[in-house]
């Protein structure tokens, strides 16, 4: 009888928490970094998003994002003859339209704020800029709460994150 109690208890006291993350998602990514840039091969970097859907209509979504990439594996730099590496880290916030259930297009449009290191032969410069973003994707949601897509995204106006990310919607 104690345990009846107790779960039903623990049932509507997770009910409002549940609903309170319903449209809420998280993901993650990894891809290249492709700096339009001669001289400068892509580097890999891996992400994180947060976002909150707080619109729909039929199969029309909107959603606010907020994405963190940071670099896993620094890119080929050749400057003035000399090589090196460099890395890049970004962080943006979006608004996102996506339309689609199973199979989705995503579009969206924010800002986003890098920070960009390059060292070549003993020399070391860095650089911190923030711009317009936007970008888009395909996706397959696989399960309810699962699902992937890929998609591109300029984080600079010389820098496109291509992308292969992991996605979970509570």
């Amino acid at each position: 009888m104690g345990r009846r109690i107790f779960f039903t208890a623990l049932g509507v006291a997770a009910a409002p928490a549940a609903q309170a993350a319903a449209g809420v998602y998280l993901g993650a990514s990894v891809g290249l970094m492709d700096a339009n840039i001669d001289g400068f091969d892509e580097a890999t970097n891996a992400g994180a998003l947060l976002g909150y859907e707080f619109f729909n209509m039929d199969i029309v979504y909107v959603s606010a994002e907020t994405e963190f990439t940071t670099t896993v594996s620094d890119g080929d730099a050749k400057l003035s003859g000399q090589n090196g590496s460099w890395d890049i880290d970004s962080r943006a916030v979006y608004l996102a339209v996506r339309v689609g259930d199973t199979l989705f297009a995503k579009a969206r449009y924010g800002v986003a704020w890098v920070d960009v290191s390059v060292e070549t032969d003993g020399r070391s410069l860095s650089d911190s800029d923030s711009s317009g973003s936007w970008g888009a994707s395909f996706g397959w949601n696989f399960s309810e709460h699962w699902g992937i897509q890929a998609g591109g995204v300029v984080v600079d106006s010389d820098v496109d994150y291509w992308s292969l990310g992991l996605g979970y919607r509570f």
